[in-house]
Formats: C-alpha cells, structure tokens, sequence
C-alpha cells in the first residue's frame, strides 16, 4: 500500500492596499481546500422569500499581525449571491 501524501496549502506573495490609510501591508493569500456555501432563507411578512449567500472570492493572512489573544489576523474578499421570490399574485400590473 501507498503511503498518503498530506494537503498543503498554497501559499501566495501580495501586496495589497488596505482601502483606509492607503498604505500597502504584507499579507499572504491562503488557497481555500474547502467551502460550504449554504443559503441563508428569510420570510417576510408580505409573502416574500429573500435567500443569501455568501461567495467567499480569496482570504488574506496578514504577516505579522495578530489579535489581541494571538491569533493571526485575516482579510477576506467575497461577495453576497441574492435571489428574491415574490408571492404569486393574481393582478399582475401592466
């Protein structure tokens, strides 16, 4: 029998601009090996049903920052996926 070769996450270089200060910070982006991206349902009074999900784009470790417990600080870019249903109406305008 093969022995298992371990997951290793990517590690990419980049400079990103934090969109406060304007001033650049080294970050390190953290390839994501798994994502559960579930819908997020809310019914409203008038019938309506909205859903949302997040869509999470690429997480940055920020190198040499961490909380005030130790923990290393991240970043993240994504994005909200909507979608809205109205109820079925019997007078449709137009």
């Amino acid at each position: 029998m093969g022995v298992a070769t371990p997951v290793r996450a990517k590690y990419l270089e980049r400079a990103v601009n934090d969109g406060v200060t304007g001033a650049s910070q080294n970050t390190t982006e953290i390839e994501m090996l798994e994502a559960k991206e579930a819908w997020s349902v809310y019914r409203l009074s008038d019938g309506t049903t909205l859903r949302i999900k997040p869509v999470m784009i690429a997480v940055f470790r920020a190198d040499g920052q961490h909380t005030a417990d130790g923990e290393p600080m991240y970043s993240m870019k994504s994005t909200l996926i909507t979608d809205v249903r109205a109820p079925a109406t019997t007078g449709k305008p137009g």
